[in-house]
């Protein structure tokens, strides 16, 4: 957009300039003639680029206003959604003497990129066991009720620690569509699941239904950082972003399964109807140890030299490439007193700590986000202000030390699958690992006039607003960023999106407890022609479900079924409050 203005104006400069010479020679004579002097050339250049950056705010409606708005009622709605991908981590079996735990934030990087590794962090804890997967099938020898098998072989300390109440954690690796349909028959259509020891034969049998936890709708197991945010919103972005991320399972009570976990056991699945899946089942589908990562890291930023009449200052990270560095968030600002040792800690203006009174900082931060004038990412300006009642002190300069949560821009969109490899400082030492899917693209916020008409969409959403297929179309819509990039997982987003015929609801009354409680169950019917298979379809299911459930109010409830059109396929979920399942 900057670009456009800028050679708006350095046109007409040069071509109404000359028009306007030859119209009056007298006062402009000298605008006729172009002169080859490159010192004169600059100098227009350099007008053409301030008076761009002029019309550029003239002509942006009121930004500042509406994105200090945003600020306060949807701050995620700002940030950049960076990119994503799932790793795996592969120990050194022999050199593990128990449980090891990965904790969330270990850094992983990627092979450089025009001399930049990109730096990513896992979003949750990975436990690292002496356990791997042998084999994997799916048998089929009774046709009516096929069996899924997982073979594993462990050691002593694994023996112990798979004993622990901890649950055992798999990723469903492959193609979206078998993995999802996977993950579909182990939640709705498994009746049993046996573990059994591999040379003893002994079998204990566990219930599927409180054994098997998906575990990528955990309000903690987190792919993007989320402040002061609704939560049913996360999800909804996670879902556009990486989907991989809800692939992940725990099979728990194997405390209970003591006998049957010897150093070779199985795991079998016993499943009440065969699934529809043309690939075949191996153990290559099923990854311990993997962790969804997040390309973000923290780095300072470069020292910025303020006084009281200084406005904006650019804020970049200190020693990165500005076009392979992109802030997604500041996390701290202090100032120094130049010639002094006194220190300020300036808070943003959406935390209203500049109000507190007597004591407290009367200056604050704001930030500004415009697309920037080189590249396709995101700059960020930084203001220090004070309330209009407090006189800023005027003389005084600072050294401003800002703390930075930073992207690689659009760097990572160049990766590919096994690029994750290399270590940092914070990288575990007791394990290799990799990137064992697609790094996703790194989508940009939406920002300008179209973050104005996002943000009115956001505040006129309630329960009713969403209670038709239009308007929850409209409300899906505003998460799928990748939009905004036109890439083919853009394109896949805007079909499931599209898959949304109608929304049926229906008061209904339920007995909780004794007592009557009223709510509301809705009932979705999507297009699955649209989707990857049923697998795909429920799962996108599995996300209207937790969005519609946050969307209820007190002392009611909602209930979900979808139907697949045109096989007449449904599907239904649990009465839920928010994060409370009521049945």
């Amino acid at each position: 957009m900057f670009s456009k203005y800028y050679l708006s104006e350095l046109n007409y400069l040069r071509e109404m300039g000359r028009a306007f010479g030859l119209a009056n020679p007298s006062v402009a004579g000298l605008l006729v003639e172009r002169g080859a002097d490159p010192d004169v050339e600059r100098l227009l250049e350099g007008f053409a680029f301030l008076t761009a950056r002029i019309r550029e705010r003239v002509e942006d409606d009121v930004p500042e206003m509406v994105q200090g708005l945003t600020e306060l009622l949807l701050p995620h709605y700002l940030r950049p959604v960076p990119a994503c991908s799932i790793v795996e981590f592969t120990p050194q079996m022999r050199a593990l003497r128990g449980r090891s735990r990965i904790a969330a934030g270990a850094e992983v990087a990627s092979t450089p990129l025009d001399g930049t590794s990109c730096v990513f962090r896992t979003t949750h804890d990975v436990d690292l066991l002496p356990l791997s997967v042998q084999d994997a099938l799916l048998d089929r020898s009774s046709v009516s009720s096929p069996v899924l098998r997982l073979s594993f072989q462990t050691t002593e300390q694994g023996r112990e620690e798979l004993q622990k109440p901890h649950g055992l954690r798999l990723f469903i690796h492959g193609d979206m569509s078998a993995s999802a349909l996977i993950m579909l028959w182990l939640l709705r259509y498994c009746r049993q699941i046996r573990v059994r020891g591999a040379t003893s034969g002994n079998e204990v049998v566990l219930d599927p239904k409180r054994s098997i936890r998906p575990v990528g709708f955990d309000r903690h197991f987190r792919l993007l950082p989320w402040p002061r945010a609704f939560d049913g919103y996360r999800l909804l972005q996670e879902y556009f972003t990486l989907p991989e991320k809800f692939l992940f399972f725990e099979v728990h009570g194997l405390e209970a399964a003591a006998s049957a976990l010897e150093e070779r056991f199985e795991i079998s699945f016993h499943l009440e109807r065969p699934p529809p899946l043309d690939a075949r089942i191996t153990r290559e589908m099923f990854r311990l140890h993997c962790a969804p990562v997040i390309n973000l890291f923290r780095a300072p930023a470069n020292p910025l030299f303020h006084h009281a009449l200084g406005r904006e200052h650019l804020v970049r990270a200190a020693e990165l490439q500005p076009q392979h560095a992109e802030v997604y968030s500041v996390d701290s600002v202090t100032g120094l007193t130049a010639g002094r040792s006194e220190r300020r800690t300036y808070r943003p203006f959406h935390e209203f700590e500049h109000t507190q009174g007597e004591g407290s900082e009367p200056s604050f931060y704001r930030l500004r986000r415009i697309h920037s004038p080189v590249d396709d990412g995101i700059d960020t300006y930084l203001t220090l202000e004070t309330p209009r009642d407090v006189a800023p002190t005027l003389g005084t300069e600072e050294v401003l030390s800002i703390d930075l949560t930073c992207t690689n821009r659009s760097l990572p969109a160049r990766l590919q699958v096994g690029d994750i490899t290399q270590s940092t400082p914070a990288s575990p030492t007791n394990a290799k690992f990799k990137n064992i899917t697609p790094v996703s693209r790194p989508a940009r916020a939406p920002l300008g006039t179209e973050l104005h008409w996002r943000l009115l969409s956001h505040l006129a959403i309630n329960q009713h607003s969403i209670a038709d297929g239009a308007a929850l179309r409209r409300l899906l819509d505003l998460y799928n960023f990748q939009a905004l990039a036109d890439n083919l997982a853009a394109r896949a987003s805007r079909l499931r999106i599209n898959a949304i015929r109608t929304v049926e609801n229906k008061a209904l009354t339920r007995f909780l407890e004794g007592s009557p409680v009223r709510g509301n169950r809705a009932l979705v019917e999507l297009d699955e022609t649209n989707f990857m298979g049923v697998g795909d379809a429920f799962l996108f299911g599995c996300i209207l479900d937790e969005l519609l459930a946050s969307h209820v109010t007190l002392n009611s409830f909602n209930e979900l079924a979808i139907r697949l059109q045109p096989s007449q396929t449904e599907f239904a979920w649990l009465p839920r409050n928010g994060f409370l399942t009521l049945l």
